[in-house]
């Protein structure tokens, strides 16, 4: 009997593959280098360079936006359906495709098994109510680390291929816990739902066809809880760092309305050209932008998912900030960073319990590992044209090797 097959009586299987979400800001996608991994400062000198979204050059004009009402002849309660079912992680150093690996029928497969993503059909569509929420599950194998990772989609026109460089929308953003295939029922874990109802009706239009993307990667090391095992020859069980799921869930009718979707766009500089605000590293504070909106005024919801990254002097992870959202001149929201991950810990068996200790006393957090990272909504009408959004970060220091991990997204209704 296998090695493969052994893992898989005794713990998790490895079924299919993950997908990523990221736009310049993952680097070693470990959520904290903390240098007891044996590859740490290979991780965070390349930090800068890995992503888990699009990419930070995407043109300014490339906004998603869509004024046709939704008609999906929604059943009364919504549903449920899934996404993706373990679809693996690979590492996010290989800079190759897995060799013995291929995607499920209907997903792709982006940088190097590191991001997958599928075509919502017409069923799974109508499915989408208006409290819609997305259920991620884990499954732990060779990296133990917290890693980052998220979901994202795509618009496109019917009938036209997504590209790996095409403008990405954040959905989810979440950190793997510290675990590995060894824990029995610790080697999977569930993320609480993720409130979606700000993009239900976007991801339910089926004027254009919507792509939903996961992963993030892994970063499988030497020294991980797969080294010194034995494995049949192209079995890439070693080379897969965990596994994700993905399920949509909904229980209330989707009312209809105009739908449109823009990322802000940070402010173009001589040394940058303008670039969507999704899931973006960004080193300075605050954090500025801007919406262009073709159309007329719209009413909907302004989205911001924001976490600090970086352990070394003084970073960012090791904090949690007040902060606000301004758009044009008006103040539409407020929020504090803080949390707790006291109830996350029992979720990561290989990790430092110190983690998940006085995290709103003296050892304050923004994330938690086996967490996902708030996301903040806030109603608004946004204007014609092009309206300034400013994201206020206190305290605003951003020490070197630090960053905040940012998405500003518009959707209506």
């Amino acid at each position: 009997m296998t090695f493969r097959r052994l893992l898989g009586l005794a713990c998790v299987l490895a079924g299919q593959l993950a997908c990523l979400v990221c736009l310049s800001a993952c680097g070693s996608n470990s959520a904290s280098p903390h240098g007891s991994e044996p590859d740490a400062a290979a991780s965070d000198a390349a930090a800068v360079d890995a992503s888990i979204d699009a990419p930070v050059d995407a043109p300014k004009d490339a906004v998603i936006e869509d004024v046709a009402p939704v008609d999906t002849g929604l059943p009364d309660g919504g549903g449920t359906f899934n996404v993706f079912d373990h679809i693996p992680q690979f590492g996010i150093y290989v800079g190759h495709d897995p060799a013995n690996y291929t995607p499920p029928a209907g997903i792709l497969m982006w940088q190097y098994g590191t991001v997958f993503v599928t075509k919502l059909d017409a069923q799974q569509q109508s499915l989408i109510g208006s409290d819609l929420a997305a259920r991620v599950t884990y499954y732990a194998q060779c990296d133990n680390y917290d890693r980052i990772g998220g979901v994202f989609f795509v618009v496109e026109p019917k009938g036209q291929m997504p590209q790996p460089t095409d403008p990405r929308i954040e959905l989810v953003r979440y950190i793997t816990p510290f675990s590995d295939y060894t824990e029995g029922a610790l080697a999977t874990h569930v993320y609480p739902n993720a409130d979606l109802s700000a993009f239900a009706n976007v991801l339910a239009d089926g004027t254009h066809d919507v792509w939903i993307g996961i992963g993030g990667g892994s970063n499988p090391y030497s020294g991980d809880p797969c080294s010194g095992l034995t494995f049949d020859a192209g079995d890439d069980y070693p080379e897969v760092g965990f596994l994700y799921s993905l399920d949509f869930i909904s229980t209330k009718v989707l009312l209809s309305g105009q739908t449109s979707a823009l990322a802000a766009f940070t402010l173009g500089t001589d040394a940058a050209a303008p670039a969507a605000i999704s899931n973006v590293q960004l080193t300075a504070t605050p954090i500025a932008g801007t919406f262009d909106n073709t159309g007329a005024a719209q009413t909907g919801h302004v989205t911001v998912i924001v976490s600090g990254h970086g352990s070394s002097a003084g970073g960012d992870e090791y904090e949690n900030t007040q902060d606000t959202v301004t758009l044009g001149t008006t103040q539409i929201g407020a929020f504090s960073t803080m949390i707790d991950c006291a109830p996350y810990a029992a979720a990561s068996p290989d990790g430092n319990p110190g983690i998940f200790q006085d995290n709103t006393t003296d050892n304050p957090r923004n994330w938690c590992p086996g967490a996902l990272v708030p996301s903040h909504t806030f109603p608004v009408t946004l204007p014609a044209g092009s309206t300034s959004v400013v994201l206020g970060i206190t305290p605003a220091q951003v020490p070197s090797g630090s960053y905040f991990a940012t998405s500003i997204t518009f959707t209506s209704p």
